[in-house]
C-alpha cells in the first residue's frame, strides 16, 4: 500500500525531532465543552446559520449579548491579531461563559463553518490548553487557554443582508462574512503550537495535511521548476499576516502556468485544505475562482525541502494568497506553526458589500 505523504512526514519528524505526544487538560469549563460538544448536525444555509446566532442569543444574558453583537463598521472586525488575547478584546470572551452558552457556541461556530473547518480551528484551541502551566494561568483573563477565545457577531444575523463572524485567540482568526448563501474566510489565520497532541486517545494534528501537502508539491516539481521556486536556503517570514490587510505579495518563484496537470492538481488540494474550512458551495465556488487564476499564480518556497525541515512556503496571485512558516519562538520551528488565507479580491466580503 502507498503511504501518503502525511504518513511518511509524521514518521519523519518523530526520527528527526523525537516529537512526543502530550495529553490535552481541560483546565477550564471552555476547554471542557468545546473538547467534548460534537459539531452541529446543519446544512449551513443561511436559515440555519440565522437560528444558530438566535440560538446562541437566547441564552445570553442582556450584557452578554451587548458584548457579542457589534456594528459592521465596528474597527473590532478589522483588529485581530494572532498573538495570546488581551484582557478587553472586543467580542463575547468563551471563559465568561456557562455550559449551556458554551454547548450554544459551539453549534453556532460549526454552522457557519464547514465541519472541517470548525474541527480544525477547535483543535488548535485545545492545542493551546497545553501551553499553560497551571489552573489559574488557564482562568486568569488574557493570554493563552481556551477561555481566552473570542467570538464577535457584527451586524444582525440575516439570511439576505451582510453580516460577518469572528472567531479570535491564539493562532486562531477566522473572519467570516456571510451574504445569503455566500461565506468568504478572508482574511482568516491559523497556526498551532504544539503542532500535535493526545485528546483522550486520539491523535490530534492540527495541521497535519497544510504541512504534508506542501512537502508533496515542492517534491513533485522537477529539478528545473525547484530551482525557480526555492527562493532561499532559509525559512521566510510571513509577509500578509496580521495587521497586513491589502497586502499581496510580489513574488518570484514558479509560476502556475508552468505545472503539469498532475501538479496543477496537487497544489489545488493544497490550497483546498484552508477553502474547505467554509460551507461546501461557498467552497466550490472559491477553488473554480483560484483555478481560474492559477496561471497568474506564483508558488515561492523558502529552506531546504526534505521532509522534516525548517521551511515555509508562500503562494500569491490575483486570487489566492496563502503563506505557511515556521516559527523560532518555543525552541522548536516544527513544533510552531503559523499560516494566512486571504482572497485579494474579496477581503471581509468587499466585493459583496459594495455591490449592493
Amino acid at each position: 500500500m502507498r503511504r501518503s505523504f502525511a504518513s511518511i512526514l509524521a514518521a519523519a519528524l518523530v526520527i528527526t525531532t523525537g516529537f512526543s505526544w502530550e495529553n490535552h487538560k481541560a483546565w477550564t469549563l471552555a476547554s471542557e465543552v468545546f473538547a467534548t460538544a460534537k459539531p452541529a448536525e446543519t446544512n449551513h444555509s443561511p436559515k440555519a446559520m440565522v437560528e444558530a446566532a438566535e440560538a446562541l442569543l437566547e441564552v445570553l444574558s442582556p450584557e452578554l449579548r451587548k458584548q457579542l453583537i457589534l456594528p459592521m463598521d465596528d474597527p473590532e472586525r478589522r483588529e485581530w491579531t494572532n498573538v495570546p488575547s488581551s484582557e478587553d478584546d472586543g467580542g463575547l470572551r468563551l471563559g465568561d461563559l456557562d455550559r449551556e452558552q458554551l454547548e450554544a457556541a459551539c453549534a453556532f461556530l460549526s454552522t457557519v463553518m464547514s465541519r472541517e473547518g470548525y474541527m480544525k480551528s477547535r483543535n488548535i484551541m485545545l492545542a493551546d490548553d497545553l501551553l499553560l502551566k497551571s489552573e489559574k494561568q488557564a482562568k486568569r483573563r488574557g493570554g493563552f487557554g481556551s477561555a481566552n477565545y473570542w467570538i464577535a457577531i457584527f451586524g444582525t444575523p440575516s439570511e439576505t443582508e451582510p453580516w460577518a463572524v469572528q472567531w479570535d485567540g491564539h493562532h486562531v482568526a477566522i473572519n467570516l462574512t456571510i451574504v445569503g448563501d455566500e461565506v468568504t474566510m478572508s482574511p482568516s489565520f491559523i497556526g498551532t503550537q504544539p503542532h500535535r497532541f493526545l485528546l483522550g486517545d486520539e491523535e490530534i494534528v492540527p495541521m497535519k495535511e497544510e504541512t504534508a501537502l506542501g512537502y508533496e508539491f515542492i517534491n513533485n516539481l522537477t529539478e528545473d521548476q525547484r530551482k525557480e521556486a526555492i527562493q532561499g536556503a532559509k525559512r521566510r517570514r510571513m509577509l500578509a499576516g496580521a495587521g497586513k490587510d491589502g497586502v499581496v505579495p510580489d513574488l518570484t518563484g514558479v509560476s502556475g502556468k508552468e505545472l503539469t496537470i498532475e501538479q496543477r492538481a496537487i497544489l489545488m488540494k493544497l490550497v483546498k485544505l484552508w477553502v474547505d474550512d467554509i460551507p461546501t458551495r461557498s467552497a466550490e465556488i472559491r477553488l473554480k475562482e483560484i483555478e481560474a487564476q492559477l496561471d497568474e499564480t506564483v508558488f515561492t518556497w523558502n529552506g531546504p525541502f526534505a521532509l522534516g525541515s525548517d521551511m515555509s512556503y508562500h503562494l500569491s496571485g490575483p486570487g489566492v494568497v496563502i503563506e505557511y512558516a515556521g516559527q523560532d519562538l518555543g525552541g522548536d520551528p516544527l513544533d510552531h506553526l503559523h499560516s494566512i488565507y486571504r482572497d485579494p479580491s474579496n477581503e471581509y466580503g468587499v466585493k459583496w458589500i459594495d455591490g449592493k
